[in-house]
C-alpha cells in the first residue's frame, strides 16, 4: 500500500531566506556610509555658516565637532533619514509584510528580558578588558563630547546613541546583510563576517583615537554579541534592545565618570 511521503523537515536553526539577496544588502550599506559623508559635509557647512559666522572654516568645524548638542542632533538626523528611506525602499522591493521579512517577530529561545541583562554584562566585561590593558573606559576623542554638565548635550547626544543609532544599524546589520549572507555561507560564517562589517564601519567613529584598533576589537567582540543573539532568536527585536541598552550604558556610564566622579 503506497503512503504519502511526509515533507522533509527543515534543519534546527534555519529560519526562511529573505526577500532579497547579497547584492540589496551590500547595496544598502554603501548607501549608508554614502548619505553618512553627505549629511556631515551639508551639516557642518550649515553650523560654520549659521553658528559660526566670521570664524575661519577649520575653527567653526572644530567647534562644531566638539559641540554635544550639534554633534547629538546631527547624528539623530543623519541616522533618522537612512532607517525611514531604507524602510521606504524596502516596502517598495519587498511583497510580504516588512516585519516579517526583517524578522520583527517574537524571538525564539531566548525571552525579552535577557537582551537588557546581556548588554549589561557585556558593557562591564568590556569596561574591565579596557582597565586590564591599561586603556581609558571612554575613548578619548568621545569624552568632550559628555564633558561638562550640560543636560541638552546629553540629552541630544542620548537621542543619537540610545534611540535612533542602534535600531538603524541593527535593521542595516542584522537585518539586512546578516540572514542574506547566512544564506550564501551559513549562519555561523555570516556572523563572524557581519561582526567584521560592523567593527570596521566603526572606523568612522575610533578612528581619531590613540589606538583605534583596540576600540574595532571591542566592536567586533560587540557584534559577535549582537549577530549571535539574532542567529540564536531568529528575531530582530533582541538585538535591538541588547544594542540601544549597551548605549544606554556607555552613556550613562560616560556622563557619570567625566562630571560626578569625586
Amino acid at each position: 500500500m503506497a503512503t504519502t511521503p511526509s515533507p522533509p523537515r527543515s534543519e534546527e536553526g534555519l529560519e526562511p531566506a529573505p526577500p532579497w539577496g547579497i547584492g540589496l544588502a551590500l547595496t544598502a550599506l554603501a548607501y549608508f556610509l554614502m548619505v553618512q559623508v553627505m549629511f556631515g559635509v551639508l551639516l557642518f557647512l550649515g553650523y560654520a555658516v549659521l553658528a559660526a559666522p566670521g570664524q575661519s572654516l577649520e575653527a567653526a568645524l572644530r567647534q562644531a565637532a566638539a559641540s554635544p548638542r550639534f554633534m547629538g542632533l546631527a547624528n539623530s538626523l543623519t541616522f533618522l533619514f537612512i532607517l525611514l528611506t531604507l524602510l521606504a525602499g524596502l516596502r517598495l522591493w519587498v511583497r510580504q509584510p516588512l516585519p516579517q521579512a526583517l524578522r520583527l517577530v517574537p524571538p525564539a529561545r531566548i525571552p525579552w528580558w535577557a537582551a537588557p541583562l546581556l548588554a549589561l554584562g557585556l558593557g562591564v566585561a568590556l569596561d574591565a578588558l579596557a582597565l586590564a590593558t591599561g586603556r581609558p573606559v571612554i575613548p578619548e576623542n568621545l569624552a568632550p563630547l559628555f564633558r561638562g554638565r550640560d543636560p541638552l548635550g546629553w540629552a541630544a547626544m542620548g537621542i543619537s546613541t540610545v534611540l535612533v543609532g542602534p535600531p538603524t544599524e541593527e535593521v542595516l546589520f542584522r537585518g539586512l546583510l546578516y540572514p542574506a549572507m547566512a544564506v550564501r555561507v551559513g549562519p555561523m560564517l555570516a556572523v563572524y563576517l557581519v561582526s567584521l562589517s560592523f567593527a570596521l564601519l566603526h572606523l568612522l567613529t575610533y578612528g581619531g583615537t590613540a589606538d583605534p584598533w583596540f576600540w574595532i576589537a571591542q566592536a567586533f567582540l560587540v557584534g559577535l554579541a549582537l549577530t549571535g543573539l539574532r542567529a540564536r532568536t531568529r528575531s530582530l527585536w533582541p538585538p535591538i534592545l541588547m544594542h540601544m541598552t549597551l548605549n544606554l550604558y556607555a552613556t550613562a556610564e560616560a556622563i557619570f565618570l567625566l562630571n560626578f566622579r569625586g
